[in-house]
């Protein structure tokens, strides 16, 4: 039984409580996820920045929830940012272990749509995480961004990402974790500057000016995408 964190116990822990009891909820319904031990692995939270419908209908979250949990070494999770968070600017809570989006080592965003830059900026505002790039330490995650709009424009939101992976996840994935693994719990400049010298990542604060070279997965058909997750009760279904 996932536990509430203590700085979540405040004048709006009945809302906090609504939040853990819905991701509850939703985890009941599914069929396929996959829930970890946090010992001794990397915690990714995994964020998409709309509703859990919208996210859940995207075959790319799947596939990165996937190739994430496939790693011993790292535990996977899934959060979003639905009506409720906006109204009462509650924090955004994995739903696996229903934790803050502060309390993982890292915080990756896909992000496939401008109009979800709003919600981007809304989801840090309210985990406590600082906005802008620059004013984050190793007391905070490690926030990333790929999807198909940071890898058509990454400047936009650059400000607010530690550092933007231009590419294919299934061939960079394998090149940042190990990267990430050494260097989490480091001097963050170091981290950064490791990342910045990997195919296809852009870090904003170790830019050198030369071209980021978008990646690609070499063979499609080595990353058959498909639901990873189901649900009972048909909850896309149209009536």
């Amino acid at each position: 039984i996932a536990i509430l964190p203590h700085r979540l116990y405040n004048e709006t822990n009945i809302m906090a409580w609504a939040e853990v009891e819905k991701a509850r909820r939703r985890l009941s319904r599914e069929q396929g996820t996959i829930i970890k031990d946090w010992g001794g692995r990397i915690p990714i939270a995994l964020v998409y920045p709309n509703s859990y419908y919208v996210g859940m209908s995207n075959l790319g979250l799947h596939a990165l929830y996937s190739l994430l949990n496939s790693y011993s070494e790292v535990v996977g999770e899934r959060a979003f940012w639905e009506v409720e968070n906006r109204d009462s600017r509650s924090p955004a809570l994995c739903l696996e272990s229903q934790r803050p989006l502060s309390d993982f080592a890292v915080v990756a965003f896909s992000v496939s749509y401008e109009l979800d830059y709003f919600n981007v900026v809304h989801i840090l505002k309210a985990s406590g995480i600082p906005l802008y790039a620059a004013d984050r330490d190793e007391r905070h995650p490690l926030v990333i961004a790929g999807g198909s709009c940071i890898i058509a424009n990454p400047v936009p939101l650059s400000p607010f990402f530690d550092c933007l992976c231009i590419g294919e996840a299934e061939p960079m994935v394998p090149a940042m974790l190990p990267v990430i693994a050494e260097g989490v719990g480091g001097k963050r400049s170091d981290l950064l500057r490791a990342l910045a010298s990997l195919p296809g990542v852009y870090v904003p604060q170790y830019y050198s000016g030369k071209p980021v070279v978008r990646q690609w997965a070499k063979n499609l058909d080595d990353f058959p995408v498909a639901s990873i997750l189901r649900w009972r009760g048909e909850p896309f279904a149209v009536s």
